[in-house]
């Protein structure tokens, strides 16, 4: 099938199309899972994400295909039931990888009432508007292989990117239909709203004393909110349907995918 998408062409970082399958296998946790049409189409779509992004490395780290295989085959998951779902990252200039955590510098917004740090802080993965994601291998690696965990930074960062769609990072991707988008912010807002009240005070904790299937870290704001549900969705769908159906159904709509079926 031909894609719209077009990165800008890297020949020399494609991966023979008979070696795709067993890596995507081997870092995808999900894999198994897909139907023989959808394992089709996920090794279609990584294979364009490893041979036109630009692959970058930290420090002279080098980067193998397995590396590639791994990020490009989650960052193509998400929008594995898009039309045309690889143009969702059209700006992504190239993604950096660097052997572990990532020191942030600079100036930078803490998220609330205007307050600003310049502190380092250690990060394993950063996702910006018309730009670079970044992630940190050896957490890339070790949540891919423990999706029991609830945690993924690819995932985590590229659901930034979709985020990042419609110009802003705020919780919503890009909605064409209004009523679509009236129910996620709806849905979407209370969960958040539920996770920030009942994070308060109980260590986390949501209603009736029972931690929530989202970390705490989901309150920060609401694209971190979007970025930790997209993470749990893919990983461990099964507990947040069962603790989040209307938010469950809102992100199964908007990936048109069902995690938990299969």
């Amino acid at each position: 099938m031909a894609l719209l998408f077009r990165f800008r062409r890297r020949v020399d970082t494609a991966v023979p199309p008979e070696r795709l399958p067993g890596l995507i296998r081997r870092w995808l946790a999900a894999w198994p899972q897909l139907e023989l049409f959808e394992q089709d189409h996920l090794t279609e779509l990584t294979g364009e994400m490893v041979r036109s992004l630009r692959w970058e490395a930290s420090r002279g780290f080098a980067i193998t295909d397995d590396m590639r295989v791994a990020v490009a085959a989650h960052a193509a998951l998400l929008v594995l039931g898009f039309d045309n779902g690889l143009e969702s990252y059209h700006d992504v200039s190239s993604v950096i990888i660097h052997p572990s955590t990532i020191v942030r510098r600079g100036t930078r917004s803490l998220g609330f009432a205007d307050l600003h740090t310049d502190d380092p802080e250690p990060i394993i993965g950063e996702a910006h508007h018309r730009g670079p994601v970044l992630v940190s291998w050896d957490s890339a690696a070790f949540q891919a292989r423990a999706p029991q965990l609830g945690e993924n930074v690819l995932f985590h960062e590229f659901a930034h990117r979709l985020d990042m769609l419609d110009g802003v990072s705020d919780g919503t991707p890009f909605l064409a239909d209004q009523a679509a988008l009236d129910q996620w912010v709806e849905i979407c807002t209370e969960s958040y709203e539920r996770l920030r009240n009942g994070g308060q005070g109980d260590g986390g904790q949501g209603d009736g004393g029972q931690a929530s299937v989202l970390r705490p870290y989901a309150a920060t704001n609401p694209s971190e909110f979007f970025a930790v549900a997209t993470e749990v969705f893919f990983t461990i769908p099964t507990a947040l349907r069962d603790a989040e159906p209307e938010l469950y159904d809102v992100l199964r709509s908007y990936f048109r995918q069902d995690p938990s079926a299969r």
